[in-house]
């Protein structure tokens, strides 16, 4: 069997169905799908954490709906993977009731959690020792250096910001086995914003608010806009020269993109060029049911 290219979806609360609904696809029809596709785990957070980071996710949750989450995932092998990447966190709010909740629920030794603080990557280590922490490209690593010093730490993936796509560089650096890439980033490449925008929208969990940052232009382009992009990974590089350097853990941008977005960026990356058609007539008569 051949090599698994790994992809990690969001978002496991918004997308639940729409991803359970091309996970069956895939098992029941996979002559429609590329053979090295596979669903390895879904990430994003429930509404209500304070520790979520790189997206604006208001709301609240129960728990009932946390457990029937884990639930649909874990039970077809997913991994549900939690953006605690706030990177304006204080010790106070570690003991948050709702976010110790999701990881007292989550930790069976199939979930994981992206990090980026130090601090909030020990409380975590400490009191939920089965959940896999990985490093997140909300850390914006803007040098090899800083990269190569993480890719010696101890997480099993460290997922680079997208700028180091389609590089030379990217292919000299050691341990492809432990990159997780970006590949269709909406975000506008080497955006010198990126890092003061995560400090707002960390701002605004904790404020439970939405952030005050400017819109972003770039995020409102279509799937297909994307495409443009210097950092964009097509589907012949991925299942090409990047699985055959050893590149084989992709995540997919769209947490809190409408719908459409997200189920696009699933056809392109999962789907043969001769059946997105088809699988997308599917999706859309069944779009009322998967919300």
């Amino acid at each position: 069997m051949s090599e698994k290219a790994h992809f990690y979806l969001p978002d496991f609360y918004v997308n639940c169905r729409l991803i359970l609904f091309f996970y069956e696809m895939m098992k029941r029809n996979p002559e429609f799908f590329f053979e090295q596709a596979q669903i390895t785990a879904v990430y994003g957070c429930f509404p209500g954490s304070i520790w979520n980071g790189g997206r604006d996710i208001l709301g609240s949750t129960t728990k009932e709906e946390i457990e029937y989450v884990l639930n649909e995932f874990n039970s077809r092998g997913i991994a549900v993977r939690y953006t605690f990447t706030n990177p304006v966190l204080e010790k106070k709010h570690f003991y948050d009731t709702f976010c110790n909740l999701t990881l007292e629920l989550s930790n069976n030794g199939m979930n994981e959690v992206l990090v980026n603080s130090g601090e909030l990557e020990e409380y975590i280590r400490t009191e939920y020792p089965k959940m896999k922490l990985l490093s997140s490209t909300t850390k914006c690593l803007n040098t090899r250096e800083e990269i190569e010093r993480e890719l010696q730490e101890d997480y099993p993936l460290v997922v680079l910001d997208s700028a180091w796509n389609n590089t030379d560089q990217l292919f000299a650096m050691p341990h492809h086995e432990k990159i997780e890439l970006l590949v269709n980033h909406y975000c506008r490449d080497n955006c010198p914003k990126r890092k003061a925008h995560y400090e707002e929208i960390g701002k605004s969990q904790l404020e439970f608010r939405d952030s005050s940052f400017e819109a972003c232009p770039f995020v409102r382009r279509s799937f297909y806009e994307v495409m443009e992009n210097r950092s964009f990974i097509t589907t012949e590089l991925l299942y090409g020269s990047y699985m055959e350097h050893g590149f084989v853990h992709f995540k997919l941008d769209g947490r809190s993109f409408p719908r459409f977005k997200v189920m696009e960026s699933f056809i392109y990356y999962f789907v043969k060029p001769e059946w997105r058609d088809y699988i997308r007539m599917q999706v859309l008569g069944e779009i009322d049911r998967l919300r």
